[in-house]
C-alpha cells in the first residue's frame, strides 16, 4: 500500500490554505485473488494503490506473480481458458471487469512490452506504426513523426535511422526488445505495463 504524507497545514490554522483534493489513484487493486484453474491459484488476496504519473515496480522471486498480475491489468489473461478471478481492479474508478467495458478500449489505453521481445515480421518502421495502421492512420508525415519520437524514446533511433525498411527480425536480440519499446510507446498509452524488457 502507498503511503502518502500528511497535510502540512494545521487544523487549529482556519487561516490556513485548505491543503487540495487528493486524486484517486490511477490503479487501484482490491482484495484480488486469481487462479489459473480451480486448483491453481497464483494470485491471492492482494490489495494496493498505484498513483498516476510514477514509476511503480513489482519485485520479487521468479514464479511468484508479478507476469500474472500485470496481464490482469490489461485483461491480457482472458485469452486463457480456465480462467477466475475475484476481487476488484480499477482504472481511473472504472472497474476493468465491468462486462460492459470494451476491453479493446482498455487495451489501446494500457500497453505492454513483454518479457520476451516478439516483433512482427515486418520492416523497424512498420513495426513501429503498426497500431496507428490498425487505427486507419495514413498520413505519412504524422506517421514519419512517430516513428522517430518513438525511436528516440526507446533509445534506437541513431541504430537504425538508415534502415528503416529493413526486416525488425534481423535485429540483435536488445534492439527488439527497444524495438518493442518503440511499438507500446507510439500509439501514446495511458499506462505502460513492461514485463522486464531488459532483460535482453
Amino acid at each position: 500500500m502507498i503511503s502518502h504524507d500528511p497535510s502540512p497545514y494545521s487544523s487549529s490554522d482556519s487561516s490556513a490554505p485548505a491543503p487540495p483534493a487528493r486524486r484517486p489513484d490511477y490503479i487501484q487493486v482490491r482484495d484480488f485473488s486469481f487462479n489459473y484453474t480451480p486448483a491453481v491459484r497464483v494470485l491471492h488476496g492482494i490489495s494496493m494503490d498505484i498513483p498516476e504519473n510514477e514509476v511503480t515496480a513489482f519485485i520479487g522471486p521468479s514464479g511468484c506473480g508479478k507476469t500474472t498480475l500485470l496481464r490482469n491489468f490489461n485483461r491480457m489473461n482472458d485469452l486463457i481458458e480456465g480462467i477466475s478471478h475475484e476481487g476488484t481492479i480499477t482504472v481511473n474508478g472504472q472497474d476493468i471487469f465491468d462486462p460492459n467495458l470494451e476491453v479493446i478500449s482498455l487495451r489501446k489505453r494500457i500497453g505492454m512490452v513483454f518479457q520476451k521481445s516478439n516483433p512482427f515480421p515486418k520492416s523497424i518502421y512498420e513495426n513501429v506504426i503498426y497500431s496507428l495502421r490498425v487505427a486507419g492512420q495514413r498520413n505519412k508525415d504524422v506517421l514519419d513523426e512517430v516513428v522517430e519520437r518513438s525511436l528516440k524514446g526507446a533509445a534506437l533511433w541513431d541504430e537504425v535511422k538508415d534502415r528503416l525498411h529493413q526486416n525488425a527480425l534481423g535485429l540483435s536480440g536488445g534492439q527488439m526488445q527497444r524495438l518493442c519499446i518503440a511499438r507500446a510507446i507510439a500509439n501514446q498509452p495511458h499506462i505502460l505495463l513492461m514485463d522486464e524488457p531488459c532483460s535482453a
